[in-house]
């Protein structure tokens, strides 16, 4: 199932939003210790999409490098005003707009 969002109860205009991805070594749902968190901000965000299992995700991982799978079959992919995406194993990370 693919799920996209173009805007949240606090921010209409993402563009304006920032956003931080903060990534795990290990995975949110199983590991006691995630290991060294990575932090990225970005701005420009137009939409993002949150990718569960099914046709999408195989979709998705037909287009990656096995080391790229998420084990729940789970992506995040955001959506740039410039034209350009960038994409997340979602078990393994989170995502916050300020």
């Amino acid at each position: 199932m693919k799920r996209t969002y173009t805007r949240t109860m606090m921010y209409e205009n993402l563009e304006a939003a920032k956003v931080t991805i903060v990534m795990f070594d290990g995975c949110k749902y199983t590991e006691q210790e995630l290991g060294k968190a990575r932090r990225v901000t970005y701005t420009g965000l137009t939409s993002w999409d949150i990718i569960s299992g099914g046709e999408e995700a195989a979709e998705f991982e037909s287009h990656i490098d096995s080391e790229s799978v998420d084990e729940f079959h789970e992506y995040l992919v955001l959506h740039f005003n410039d034209g350009t995406e960038s994409s997340f194993r979602n078990s393994h990370c989170d995502m916050f707009i300020e």
